[in-house]
């Protein structure tokens, strides 16, 4: 792995871990033994290697979109708890809940980056919803994007809620609630 995607790594652990004003670049320069020079060559400021971290999450969840095209709308949404259950798993939380905290102090350009990760959750979840509900799948939903945005924290709750339990118990019953409230049964 090259240097940059080792930065950004590490700096993606760090947030997760910490949260992002809580680490430096000494800190990465200590975990993967590089000078912080070696960093500032790469990233001249911790919002550019913050707006890093939050497009490699990016780039990551279109792939996942990309991957679920001719799928139905349970398979997609089923796509959407795998993604959330794989950080539980690594007992991580999404960038953009992990970030949240910080949201007050970051440089515009960051907060913008994390807006536009958290509008394609948004936006892709609210176009299953659509899909489900036009395909007679889902019941009824008042507005898309607002039960889009109710998953999507739910979603990272739980995950927060698994980082402070240590366990991971509850995501899968968590997930079938969610899922029992949207399908029309029969």
């Amino acid at each position: 792995m090259d240097t940059r995607l080792r930065i950004i790594d590490t700096a993606n652990t760090l947030i997760v871990e910490r949260g992002y004003n809580a680490f430096s670049y000494k800190d990465i320069s200590e975990k993967i033994g590089i000078k912080t020079s070696s960093i500032h060559y790469h990233f001249s400021t911790k919002s550019v290697l913050g707006i890093a971290v939050v497009q490699q999450h990016q780039q990551a969840f279109e792939q996942t979109i990309a991957r679920t095209n001719g799928k139905t709308p349970i398979e997609k949404i089923g796509k959407l708890f795998l993604y959330y259950k794989r950080l539980v798993a690594e007992r991580k939380v999404c960038i953009a809940g992990a970030m949240t905290s910080d949201i007050n102090t970051l440089d515009e350009s960051l907060r913008e980056q994390i807006l536009a990760f958290s509008g394609t959750l948004i936006n892709w979840t609210a176009s299953i919803l659509r899909d489900g509900q036009t395909q007679s799948i889902f019941k009824p939903i008042a507005s898309h994007e607002l039960k889009a945005k109710q998953i999507i924290a739910s979603l990272m709750a739980v995950a927060q809620f698994a980082r402070i339990e240590k366990s991971k118990s509850d995501f899968d019953l968590m997930t079938q609630m969610m899922l029992e409230e949207l399908i029309i049964t029969v």
